[in-house]
């Protein structure tokens, strides 16, 4: 039978939250997955502890220098053998067990792409909520898309190429841009699947600074002059989707 999902975790040096990511995803009920956690040579006791968890043969852990977040996506996704591939960070986790059987009984054979609502917390806090549905990705709605919950068929990686590498946080958003322009048709799946937890690698605020220049740099290639539009575009879903009382508890 056909693997259905592939799931990927990068980390590096995060002892902790690896863990519980990994624990989210093992303890699914649905089991036709592989995971896959590429380590990148961490020096914390990651790797190690990622090692006792390793239970079939569905789990491939793999140890790799550590070239950049993007770089270690792109690796796992050729690695993949599931029909469709899905990204699940390093502290984040699936809101519960059965996350990817209910993502099973609601796709069908001609779903390409899909996304569901997720929900991001710092510490107990819930401070975003992001749910858009969307039925056909447009420049003006695919910023209402959640990354950390979008599943793609891997043949669209073979049409559409990879995360472009010239970006160290901002890639997803050009990677959708591009996906649009190629595949208009998505699916929004319309319950909560992931937890995601403020202050990882688009949210630290060491690298909003970097963020910054590399969403407009994006931006700016693929709108040309129209970029500054599209950037206040993304900030204006993203503050209407904060829960902002709860964001400076």
């Amino acid at each position: 039978m056909k693997t259905k999902f592939t799931i990927l975790t990068v980390v590096k040096n995060n002892k902790k939250g690896i863990i519980k990511t990994i624990k989210s995803v093992l303890d699914q009920k649905f089991k036709n997955f592989e995971y896959i956690v590429i380590d990148g040579n961490s020096s914390d006791g990651t790797f190690f502890q990622i090692k006792k968890l390793i239970s079939n043969n569905n789990f491939k852990l793999i140890r790799r220098h550590d070239v950049s977040y993007y770089e270690s996506l792109n690796y796992g996704i050729k690695l993949s053998n599931g029909e469709y591939v899905g990204v699940l960070n390093s502290g984040d986790t699936f809101v519960n067990n059965y996350v990817l059987e209910k993502i099973h009984r609601r796709i069908n054979k001609n779903t390409k792409i899909f996304y569901s609502n997720l929900i991001f917390k710092r510490q107990k806090n819930v401070i975003r909520f992001w749910s858009h549905k969307i039925s056909k990705i447009t420049k003006f709605n695919l910023f209402k898309i959640p990354h950390t919950t979008l599943f793609i068929k891997k043949n669209i990686f073979r049409k559409i190429g990879f995360y472009n590498l010239s970006y160290k946080i901002s890639s997803d958003i050009d990677f959708i841009i591009r996906m649009s322009k190629n595949f208009n048709k998505i699916e929004h799946l319309n319950f909560n699947s992931v937890y995601m937890e403020y202050g990882g690698l688009s949210t630290n605020i060491k690298n909003l600074g970097l963020k910054l220049k590399e969403d407009l740099s994006i931006l700016m290639y693929h709108y040309k002059f129209l970029f500054i539009f599209f950037y206040f575009l993304k900030i204006y879903f993203k503050l209407g989707d904060y829960k902002l009382k709860n964001f400076i508890k």
